[in-house]
């Protein structure tokens, strides 16, 4: 009479350490692929936005580098070039900018080491000076339009025009950034990550067009 042999039992868990959570669970083999080898997966991605805001702001360096050479060379060759004396505002309005730079790096240093709550106020005066910077902006090209200076009077006045305008242009996109930032705050009582990077970026971004800012105050007004 033949003997039925039961089959072999085939261990299905594999040897070895098994980390908390399994294979797959969102264990400790998931956070080491997320984070990677040192756990700086963080501060990769991080980098990476910094990295691109930088890349960004090399073609903005590109284009105004062009309208600058265009400027100096038609400055050397031009015979209606005609320069006008600094507008009444103009420096006034210049450090609301410059003071806008403090604000976002009081915001920055408080959202790292309190809660948004303290930081509200800093990003609301931030966004305060910016538009009123571009505000003092507008006010200054209708004034000039009102003594007759025009984009089209002289070769002076379009670049004057040319240049303030593109930079007025991408100051607005900036500010469209802190609005955003500022919402943030106020919605959220604890500053996230992604609130931090972001407000990083943005500096980044803010600072680099007050510094543009005070290049163009001497092309225009000093480079003769």
């Amino acid at each position: 009479m033949p003997i039925a042999l039961a089959p072999p039992q085939i261990d299905a868990k594999p040897k070895g350490r098994v980390p908390p959570g399994g294979f797959g669970q969102g264990g400790q083999g998931d956070d080491f692929h997320r984070q990677g080898p040192n756990g700086g997966g963080n501060q990769t991605s991080a980098d990476s936005y910094r990295l691109g805001m930088w890349l960004a702001l090399a073609s903005v360096t590109m284009l105004f580098s062009g309208l600058t050479s265009a400027c100096i060379i038609r400055l050397g060759g031009s015979q209606d070039w005609r320069a006008i004396e600094i507008p009444r505002f103009l420096i006034p309005n210049s450090l609301l900018l410059l003071a806008s730079s403090a604000t976002l790096e009081m915001f920055r240093r408080r959202l790292v080491a309190t809660t948004t709550r303290k930081a509200r106020f800093w990003i609301a005066i931030t966004v305060l000076l910016g538009a009123s910077f571009l505000a003092g902006q507008l006010a200054i090209w209708k004034a000039l339009a009102s003594q007759g200076v025009y984009l089209s009077s002289n070769s002076y006045s379009s670049f004057f025009y040319l240049l303030t305008g593109c930079h007025a242009v991408h100051l607005l996109g900036g500010l469209v950034a802190l609005v955003v930032l500022a919402a943030m705050a106020f919605r959220e009582l604890q500053p996230t990550r992604g609130q931090r990077i972001f407000a990083d970026v943005t500096a980044i971004y803010w600072h680099f067009m007050d510094g543009l800012w005070i290049y163009l105050f001497v092309l225009l007004f000093f480079w003769r």
